[in-house]
């Protein structure tokens, strides 16, 4: 059975419904959230294209056909590069390293190898800076020696150059010995001497199990349009040239590759117009090439400490995920396709580890009606799942603490309704005692709700119920009174026919009719009697004075006598041989067990002994009353005890009359001892049970006394 709490706090739970619904309605945000990201990536790609327009001048130098086996493609580092040679830091570039091998032997004699001499190379921009990475294959490293001002006479790396002045220019790093090394500028036309070192050209030559790696440094201000490098290997003990391997032809300007490096002024102009995190954004020339980026697509997110209940809603927001296009030095895409034919488009597209979704808006770059490149601004979809997540979070959080203090306040509120509920219950309970009197008609409580209200109610009907009682009380009193003047009447009227009777001689059926109605009077006077008895014990209970008495002696003696009282009827005794010590009325207790052995016997089956056991049971005294005979109605046991109910059927009360009270008097005589009585069906039988419960007391309060 639920509990008024337990109610209220499956109603309650109703409140879940409220996040629900806001759940749901974070939901159809997301369709308003997505086209406001498209929307603001638009925008933003729209205002720095209107930036570049109109200016050439930023794309002319990248304006040229670069076909890229012919030519070098620098591409954009988020940091810069350590020169120490080690590789860590162009870690994720190094899938898009080119390899230069056999296709690109500049000059060979002999046999070659790529053991003998192969390498990749990639390059990469930083800030104000180019760097260069060479992993070579050789399998013999020839030092320049410190003696030699030849620089051409060991392994050595050549970088051709036509500068911003539109001057070629060569350069030679000819180490002698692993570590830092710097570039030598040396003739075109004449042989590779020492000269005076470019310090502006410096890198890291660091051996390794086949070969060496060597990390570059060069300043963009010294590059123009065209860049070449060329590795020389030179195994033989005449430090003659053995293969030269390069990017490009270097003998002269014209067969010096292309190189294309981002552009630092685009680069410039749109880091100080986009800095929002997460944001991406690149600027491609005609060729889809890179010129300049800005911003990273991953960002710090702040996660919250339920993370994970909510992961259980939406897609976990995760900016651990795989950019494809972090290093790339072109973009391909329908949306830079769209753009670069003069139509803005957005497009939706997934990583290729599925962890996110990016969204990019690609603009035209005009110089007057012609398309010169395009601007792309990229986004994940994190920021909307961020937003729903807190707003999920908020609310759950806000709700969490709304249903908490309303949960609080509710089962506060059922708990004071129970409380007062469950007082009132035990103060309805009180106010009829055992024998069924009213003891009190003021209960509850008087405040003015339904619970106030339905404590005046029980009080006016328990008001009504004691004045009834009290008239039933007194009914049988006055009964007795009213009753014993006519009978007393009608007995004399009675005796005098039958003495006019007998002296006038008269005899016959009237004397039959006069001993008819003596025997009914008498009977009347019997049921007088008894009413007045169990008036007289109510009465006597209030009034009579308690002392300590033995029931052991008691009981041992009330059964002697019902052996002479009654000589047809077996009793068996099983009486304790300890003293049980009571407090109260031996007339009381004396009566109580007549009344008792009185039932027994009316319900004994013939030559079927009636059990009197009396023994203790911690501070209680046992007295059992069983006989064997007819069981008791499965609904009789508790009403057994109560006025003016009796099992016996009318052919048992024809010489005396039974009112049903014989029981009544035992329970309000145990009661007034501070005991309880019961009635059972004969565990050994038919027949019944009778057991009255007294508290004993202890030998050292009868030792005190």
């Amino acid at each position: 059975m639920l509990t008024i709490r337990s109610k209220v706090l499956l109603l309650s739970l109703t409140l879940f419904s409220i996040p629900y619904v806001g759940y749901e309605y974070v939901r159809e945000m997301e369709k308003y959230l997505r086209d406001n990201l498209e929307t603001s990536l638009e925008d933003t790609a729209r205002a720095l294209a209107n930036v570049l327009n109109d200016r050439p001048s930023l794309f002319s130098r990248k304006l040229v056909d670069i076909v890229r086996e012919e030519g070098l493609n620098a591409h954009v580092l988020n940091t810069p590069i350590k020169l120490d040679g080690n590789i860590d830091d162009w870690a994720g570039y190094l899938e898009q390293a080119g390899d230069y091998a056999e296709k690109h032997i500049l000059k060979n004699s002999g046999t070659y190898s790529p053991n003998s001499l192969s390498f990749k190379h990639i390059l990469g921009k930083y800030h104000n800076h180019l760097y260069a990475l060479f992993i070579v294959h050789d399998d013999k490293i020839v030092y320049r020696s410190a003696a030699s001002l030849h620089l051409d006479r060991s392994d050595h790396l050549q970088i051709v150059m036509q500068e911003p002045n539109r001057q070629f220019y060569r350069y030679i790093i000819a180490p002698q010995a692993p570590g830092w090394v710097s570039a030598y500028k040396v003739s075109t036309r004449d042989s590779y001497l020492q000269t005076q070192p470019e310090t502006r050209i410096q890198g890291m030559w660091q051996e390794t199990t086949t070969g060496y790696i060597l990390e570059l440094r060069i300043p963009l201000s010294k590059i123009g349009d065209r860049l070449g490098f060329a590795i020389a290997d030179v195994d033989d003990p005449s430090h003659q040239i053995k293969t030269v391997i390069g990017t490009s032809a270097i003998q002269n300007l014209e067969t010096v590759g292309k190189v294309f490096i981002p552009s630092p002024e685009i680069e410039r102009i749109i880091r100080s117009l986009s800095d929002t995190p997460g944001r991406r954004v690149w600027v491609l020339d005609k060729q889809r090439r890179v010129l300049a980026t800005s911003g990273e697509l991953q960002r710090e997110i702040t996660h919250h400490p339920l993370n994970a209940l909510y992961s259980l809603l939406l897609p976990p927001v995760s900016e651990d995920f795989k950019d494809d296009l972090a290093r790339a030095s072109r973009l391909e895409g329908e949306e830079v396709n769209s753009a670069l034919e003069g139509k803005a488009r957005t497009r939706w597209r997934s990583t290729l580890d599925g962890q996110a979704v990016i969204v990019s808006a690609a603009h035209p770059v005009w110089n007057q009606h012609q398309v010169i490149g395009a601007v792309v601004v990229e986004e994940t979809s994190n920021r909307i799942q961020s937003v729903q997540r807190q707003a999920i979070a908020n609310l759950f959080n806000k709700t969490l603490i709304v249903f908490s203090i309303i949960t609080l306040l509710l089962l506060a509120f059922a708990t004071r309704l129970s409380v007062r509920l469950r007082s009132l219950r035990n103060q309805a309970e009180k106010a009829i005692d055992i024998n069924g009197r009213v003891t009190t008609t003021k209960i509850g409580f008087f405040s003015k709700d339904e619970i106030g209200d339905l404590s005046r109610s029980f009080s006016l009907i328990l008001e009504k119920l004691s004045q009834y009682n009290t008239y039933l009380e007194g009914m049988a009193s006055r009964l007795s009174h009213e009753l014993r003047t006519p009978i007393a009447v009608v007995r004399s009227s009675l005796e005098n026919l039958e003495q006019e009777f007998e002296q006038t001689g008269t005899s016959g059926e009237s004397h039959i009719y006069i001993e008819r109605a003596k025997q009914g009077i008498a009977r009347l006077n019997t049921i007088i009697t008894r009413l007045s008895e169990a008036t007289r014990l109510e009465q006597a209970l209030q009034t009579v004075e308690r002392e300590v008495f033995d029931l052991t002696e008691l009981v041992s003696s009330c059964v002697e006598g019902y052996r002479l009282a009654y000589p047809e009827q077996n009793f068996q005794a099983e009486i304790s041989s300890t003293p049980l010590t009571l407090e109260g009325a031996p007339d009381l207790i004396a009566q109580m067990l007549d009344k008792l052995i009185s039932n027994a016997v009316d319900f004994s089956e013939p030559q079927i002994p009636i059990k009197v056991k009396l023994f203790s049971e911690g501070k209680q005294a046992h007295l059992d009353i069983l006989n064997r005979g007819q069981t008791l109605p499965a609904e009789m046991p508790e009403r057994l005890f109560e006025s003016m109910v009796s099992l016996r059927p009318q052919s048992m009360g024809k010489k005396e009359p039974h009112l049903g009270l014989g029981l009544y008097m035992v329970r309000l005589i145990v009661g007034y001892h501070g005991g309880q009585v019961r009635a059972d069906n004969n565990p050994e039988g038919t027949g019944a049970l009778f057991t009255v419960l007294l508290p004993i007391r202890s030998t050292e309060m009868v030792l005190a006394n």
